[in-house]
């Protein structure tokens, strides 16, 4: 049986994330479709049509060398409230799919914990979201008023040293343990129930209490994870590529058809980057849940106490 209250190392936290998502995947990626599901078809289809549209506005004057007019601002002019639309569109659908994004491994984990396994179904998971959307709200909009700002100062600071060598280290040390922070103080705010700023709080002393076996945790996975995606987006993308320059027909100005796959391959090449940025994410925040776990088994001995629990369960 997966321990979720285990004393991890900087190699335990990796390979048991990998562990975790061998042997329970199956069940946890279902329920994650199906509970964002909508929330992704629509923000597909909005996509799709927002990159076509863009590439049909990028190569216009390509494909139709008569055309002299600025097409761009046209297109905007004629379009505004479809343009603003449609980003608004976008905007809050990412800020939904962002929270719920976050919030599912959180909740995912806390009914593992409670079941000590994955005998729950996807209506139990979603009747813990809708209990914490009033939480999920409140940390957004302190993420806004304080975490983004001072993210912003600090790594505005970093990008500025990275002029000489020793801010390239830098920014990775401090964006990793900045991430951690925020992920780990948004566990506990979930799972304890505490206030805004004591999860901050609370966040920090974790990640203060094992910097670097949480610091090089993080960068690992987040390494693996970039790595993975690029090289899993680089096949549709290589492969449309050689299409639309295996032929010279292609490149003549006047093929209109050309310009109008050229939208499409971008809108598809666009949209399977989003999904994988989506469905990789929860390796990441999973990771995450396992630090936590991690040290509060370090911190509380976790573990010992639900066996005790058990041996009384199992007396009944």
């Amino acid at each position: 049986m997966f321990e979720l209250y285990k004393k991890r190392d900087l190699s335990g936290n990796f390979s048991d994330t990998i562990t975790f998502f061998k042997s329970f995947g199956k069940h946890f990626f279902k329920n994650f479709f199906i509970i964002n599901g909508i929330f992704l078809m629509i923000l597909i289809v909005l996509i799709y049509f927002i990159s076509k549209i863009y590439a049909e506005v990028l190569f216009s004057n390509v494909g139709n060398p008569n055309n002299t007019s600025n097409y761009l601002i046209s297109y905007f002019d004629n379009n505004i409230s479809l343009v603003i639309g449609s980003f608004i569109a976008v905007f809050l659908l990412v800020v939904i799919l962002s929270m719920l994004n976050i919030s599912y491994p959180v909740i995912y984990l806390k009914l593992f914990e409670k079941t000590n396994s994955t005998d729950f179904s996807t209506q139990d998971i979603i009747k813990d979201l809708k209990q914490i959307v009033g939480k999920m709200i409140v940390f957004l909009i302190g993420s806004v008023l304080v975490i983004i700002p001072l993210s912003f100062i600090v790594l505005g600071l970093l990008f500025l040293l990275c002029f000489i060598l020793i801010g390239i280290p830098l920014l990775i040390i401090v964006g990793c343990a900045f991430f951690s922070w925020i992920t780990l103080s948004y566990y506990d705010y979930i799972l304890n129930n505490t206030g805004f700023f004591t999860a901050l709080s609370n966040g920090y002393t974790m990640v203060k209490q094992q910097f670097w076996n949480i610091v090089g945790t993080t960068f690992l996975i987040l390494l693996l994870a970039q790595i993975i995606q690029v090289l899993i987006t680089l096949i549709p993308y290589v492969i449309a590529m050689i299409w639309l320059f295996s032929s010279t027909q292609n490149l003549e100005p006047g093929n209109s058809g050309y310009f109008s796959t050229v939208g499409i391959l971008m809108a598809v090449v666009m949209i399977f980057s989003v999904l994988l940025s989506y469905v990789f994410n929860n390796f990441i925040i999973i990771n995450q849940g396992l630090i936590y776990y991690g040290l509060k088994e370090e911190n509380e001995n976790s573990s010992t106490k639900s066996q005790i629990d058990l041996i009384g369960t199992d007396i009944e």
